[in-house]
């Protein structure tokens, strides 16, 4: 069994192609959106080491996986087409367990092959990283034969999907007999649901089925959306505008069991229950504190008390009949997390004590930066000693961590200000009593 997806990519064309083969990352990789950005970022991730063992699963389809980057920059020359949307980065997962690595790699070659071998070059990368063996496609979207670029479709993408599960019936693979139905969903929202964060996709959902177990018609269902802040459209489909959005999304999109006839059956079928019972209180704990418990301030209290308002910190007892606060913040729910666990690490309280924070991390930035280069010296001179290679690579962790918490240093200095307003509706006036001193700046320089 094989599922299938691919998205457009704008940007450079050289990082695309080479972060498949990365060998720095075995254990733990970070497959983040700004690496798929450009063509360079996804040549990248294709061909990592780590996750090809050694490039024993890389191959190129009309290109050389080596020069692949530089071929399809050529074409792209050739054609004056080097704008737009440089490259495609296809899919292709297999269940776990059910296929050997030489397998996946000759099915992904051969998927290549048959659909884009007459016309365009493609990167072919097993990846091994993961319980599920899959294949990723650096797909050039600029033909080589009249310069014409790649459409991509749904005709296209069902055309994929459809030569997968041919070739898995060819090898004996079981297939997705009854595949999800709608379009295919944006890859950051596909990633994003991977990782088990928030999307909208997900918040309509769990809303849609909030709304299903609290009516009994349908016309009831209708009315509870509305009652949670949401823009309703019904005819031939039924489309929903979430508050904060701009566009309808239909809710057939969801998923099979968000139709409008799943949902009428599924209303009609589930047990009517009173909507909701109080549970009952539970068993009150007492424990003995040894000294008095230092209340949190500053910066730490307000994060704190704007995830618990969120959500994050604690389970709501009854489906709210509208929401209190914009669900895009609900989505940026990681953000703040990450933020609150920054401010917590190191105990900030007040914006000086954050600033000496941010200049003493550029400051750690500076100074390893300043190590590296002279071990690069020293490996220059001589390039036989290999505990230069693992120094260096434990100051790029370093300094990659550091730099993480520099760009959040960064958020919280930009978003810190605005949360007291959305918590309590301050005025323009007593929200400027907030904001960081002018003479202060938070530094990201790279080095």
């Amino acid at each position: 069994m094989a599922t299938t997806a691919i998205w457009k990519v704008k940007g450079n064309l050289g990082r695309v192609v080479g972060y498949a083969a990365n060998p720095d990352k075995t254990e733990n990789p970070a497959f983040t959106a700004q690496d798929l950005q450009g063509l360079r970022d996804v040549m990248d991730y294709a061909t990592q080491d780590y996750k090809t063992e050694r490039q024993h699963y890389v191959s190129g389809v009309n290109c050389a996986p080596e020069i692949a980057r530089d071929e399809m920059q050529m074409v792209k020359q050739q054609y004056g087409k080097e704008g737009g949307i440089i490259a495609y980065h296809g899919y292709q997962s297999f269940a776990p367990g059910e296929i050997t690595p030489e397998q996946a790699h000759k099915i992904g070659v051969e998927l290549a092959r048959r659909l884009w071998g007459d016309r365009f070059q493609v990167v072919v990368a097993t990846h091994l990283d993961r319980e599920q063996i899959h294949n990723h496609f650096v797909l050039n979207s600029v033909s080589f034969v009249d310069g014409k670029k790649y459409n991509d479709c749904k005709a296209t993408y069902a055309l994929m999907r459809q030569t997968s599960d041919q070739l898995c019936r060819e090898h004996g693979l079981s297939v997705i007999k009854k595949p999800e139905q709608g379009r295919t969903m944006s890859r950051d929202t596909w990633e994003a649901e991977q990782k088990g964060r928030p999307t909208w996709y997900g918040q309509i959902r769990q809303d849609v089925d909030s709304c299903i177990t609290r009516s009994f018609l349908f016309e009831h269902f209708i009315a509870n959306l509305k009652k949670q802040g949401y823009e309703v459209k019904t005819g031939k489909y039924i489309a929903v505008r979430p508050p904060g959005r701009e566009r309808f999304v239909r809710l057939k999109t969801l998923g099979d069991n968000y139709t409008e006839e799943a949902i009428r059956q599924r209303i009609r079928d589930h047990e009517r229950t009173p909507l909701y019972h109080r549970p009952p209180p539970p068993p009150r704990k007492y424990y003995k504190v040894r000294g008095k418990p230092r209340k949190l301030t500053g910066f730490r209290a307000l994060y704190y008390h704007y995830l618990y308002l969120l959500g994050k910190l604690r389970k709501p007892t009854a489906p709210p009949k509208k929401r209190r606060y914009n669900m895009a913040e609900v989505i940026k729910l990681e953000r703040y997390v990450e933020q609150a666990k920054l401010l917590m690490k190191y105990k900030v309280d007040t914006w000086d004590q954050f600033y000496t924070l941010a200049g003493a991390i550029q400051g750690e930035i500076d100074a390893l930066a300043d190590q590296r280069k002279e071990l690069y010296r020293q490996k220059r001179r001589d390039p036989q000693i290999e505990t230069l290679s693992l120094r260096i690579q434990s100051i790029n962790q370093s300094i990659q961590t550091y730099r993480r918490e520099l760009r959040v240093c960064a958020r919280i200095e930009a978003e810190a200000p605005g949360i007291p307003t959305k918590i309590h509706g301050l005025t323009p006036a007593q929200e400027k009593e907030l904001k960081p001193p002018a003479h202060h700046r938070t530094r990201t320089r790279q080095r």
